[in-house]
């Protein structure tokens, strides 16, 4: 039984680290022209999204010229791109960022303002920021292209900035809240604006890599393990040659899904906390109910041993 257990944690282990625990995208924003003939030292390519950001830093002045580009976008669309002061937001940037927003409005003008970001329900209200920003503008391109144009002005001493950029839909000329689908929860990095490196916020590659393994534990667990073993109950047993082989065989299987299946609950469990405001209820209440009948199960067997004989 241990021996079972421990090449499914090991064969989990293994799963988990061949997967890719980042999204690259192609393409080289160095390439791009701007309409307007600006020019900017500085591009990086995000993510997530297919956006690009566009900067020239001024470190003796703190001045931050720079271009947000969202592509692949409609006139039902609005982007945001935001610096959130806390550069230690793990559970999410979205709270306290400062963020430019703009989209199409149903006249054909373009709006664009800033917007400060108090709560996970945010409508994007137009406010002041703690920033001063200064020549804001945006343009929608080609129809499926936004760029915002502005100029912050940071503190000196801020080498690196924690971004965080972002779309939804638009309704009746507002913004509405947008998904909470991978792109966008992922939506969030930190620059430096010397450099130009870049890093996930917040352990963000460390929450793909909990994603994954959740997703593998329960898999080999929920997914293999568990119906391998009722299944060596069923066809097994009836043989006597395999008495009782197929109880011992039956009962590891089983026994390992459930451990792998607590450690996968458990991962879930641990993601739902560091992911304030964002849940997923179909996906939860599937788990809880298979948490719960396999515990239920195993609480069966543990009262009622299954006989060897038939």
């Amino acid at each position: 039984m241990a021996g079972m257990l421990r090449l499914a944690m090991a064969f989990s282990v293994l799963l988990s680290l061949s997967l890719p625990s980042s999204h690259a995208q192609t393409g080289a924003c160095g390439n791009y022209k701007f309409t307007s003939n600006k020019i900017f030292t500085s591009c990086s390519d995000l993510p997530y999204l297919n956006s690009f950001l566009h900067w020239t830093f001024e470190q003796s002045t703190g001045k931050l010229q720079m271009a947000y580009r969202h592509t692949g976008i409609t006139t039902s669309n609005w982007v945001a791109w935001a610096i959130n002061p806390n550069l230690n937001s793990e559970s999410s940037a979205m709270l306290g960022a400062q963020s430019l927003v703009a989209f199409q409005q149903s006249n054909g003008t373009t709006r664009v303002y800033k917007s400060p970001i108090s709560s996970y329900q945010t409508n994007l209200a137009e406010g002041n920021l703690n920033y001063v920003v200064s020549d804001l503008s945006a343009e929608y391109l080609n129809n499926d292209e936004m760029i915002i144009f502005a100029t912050w002005t940071l503190p000196t001493n801020s080498t690196t900035i924690l971004q965080v950029w972002q779309q939804g839909p638009v309704s009746s000329d507002s913004p509405s809240v947008h998904p909470t689908v991978a792109p966008n929860t992922n939506a969030k990095q930190t620059l430096n604006l010397l450099s130009g490196q870049t890093a996930s916020s917040g352990g963000g590659g460390s929450r793909i890599r909990k994603k994954n393994i959740h997703g593998i534990l329960n898999a080999v667990s929920w997914g293999v393990l568990m119906p391998f073993g009722a299944m060596v109950a069923r066809y097994l047993k009836v043989f006597k040659s395999a008495d009782p082989a197929w109880f011992y065989l039956h009962a590891t299987c089983q026994t390992s899904a459930y451990v792998v299946g607590v450690a996968g609950w458990a991962t879930g469990l641990k993601l739902g906390s560091d992911s304030t405001g964002i849940q997923y209820d179909t996906h939860r209440n599937i788990g809880i109910t298979l948490f719960c009948l396999g515990t239920l199960q195993v609480f069966r067997h543990s009262s009622h041993p299954i006989s060897t004989h038939g």
